[in-house]
């Protein structure tokens, strides 16, 4: 990878794109999440991935929070009421995602991240409800 594909801006990321950006579903950004947490990738790689990694979520997050539709890789079927399970999940996904430190600090939480991210999508394509931040209020 080079330098330049390390400062490579996510799409919906750039200047005047906000959470909700209409070019940009929540489809394609939980596509891009999972895209980027496949695999950890090389440790001296880790710190730029976790960037990146990040900021997709971060993006998937906000438009999610702000009423985006649902992906429908994701079909919402299961009780709101019981989200605690996914909703840990989902903290545990943002909490390593955040994690701040060098390679093997970053690389560590990227190989976390991969494995919440993993179990969290699968949950929610089993028709889990959502993680409390993205429910919908009534």
């Amino acid at each position: 990878m080079t330098a330049s594909n390390d400062a490579q801006e996510l799409p919906g990321t750039g200047a005047g794109a906000g959470a909700g950006s209409p070019g940009l579903p929540a489809e394609a950004m939980a596509a891009e999440v999972s895209r980027l947490l496949a695999t950890p990738g090389l440790p001296g790689q880790s710190v730029a991935a976790l960037r990146r990694a990040d900021s997709a979520f971060d993006v998937l997050d906000g438009m999610l929070r702000n009423g985006a539709p649902v992906p429908l890789r994701w079909p919402v079927n299961g009780d709101a009421e019981r989200h605690e399970p996914v909703t840990a999940l989902y903290d545990a996904v943002s909490e390593s995602l955040r994690e701040v430190g060098g390679a093997a600090r970053s690389f560590v939480a990227l190989r976390s991240a991969c494995a919440l991210w993993r179990r969290l999508d699968a949950a929610l394509r089993a028709g889990a409800p959502l993680p409390e931040p993205w429910q919908r209020k009534r």
